[in-house]
Parts: structure tokens; sequence; C-alpha cells
């Protein structure tokens, strides 16, 4: 197993002592993998709502993007329903 060693500062000290208040029972090194392990998953956590918050963004602009492209078939008669992906495409190629 590798080591990390690490200097104690003041500012380090100041987290160690209050962590150990929190963590009577354990060591400071398994107060530190504790405390890495917390932050990690709280990390985690919020890159993972972030990534939920981007889908549904993107799920609804899709379902925008389908309704104006409804609204502008609509005006030239036109039902996505009854066109191919090609039709689509040379469709916007002349717009």
């Amino acid at each position: 197993m590798q080591q990390i060693r690490l200097t104690k500062t003041n500012e380090l000290e100041k987290v160690l002592s209050y962590l150990r208040n929190k963590y009577r029972l354990l060591s400071e090194a398994e107060i530190i993998k504790v405390a890495l392990s917390e932050k990690y998953y709280k990390e985690m956590a919020e890159s993972l709502d972030k990534d939920q918050h981007i889908r549904r963004a993107w799920e609804e602009l899709k379902i925008e993007g389908k309704k104006l492209g409804d609204k502008l078939l609509a005006k030239k008669g036109l039902k996505r329903e009854d066109m191919s992906e090609e039709d689509l495409y040379r469709l916007l190629e002349n717009v």
C-alpha cells in the first residue's frame, strides 16, 4: 500500500481537531480516509445531479424542437409522420 505524507499546517490541525471530535474512535489516518471518501461521494452526487439536469434539459429541448418542427411543417401542409428521414433532410436543404 502506498503512503501519502502530509505536513500538518495550522489549518490542517484545525480541521483534524474538528474531525477528531466528530469521529472520536478513529485515528487521524482513518479520519482523513473518511473525509476524502465523503468529499468524493459528495462531488459524485453533485456531478450526477448536474448530468441529470442536463439530460432533462436535453429531453425538453427535443420535445420543443419537435413541436417547432411540426409547426413549420404544418405551414407547408406537411406532417412529420408522413415523411421519411430522407424527405426531411431534403426539405432542410431547401430552407
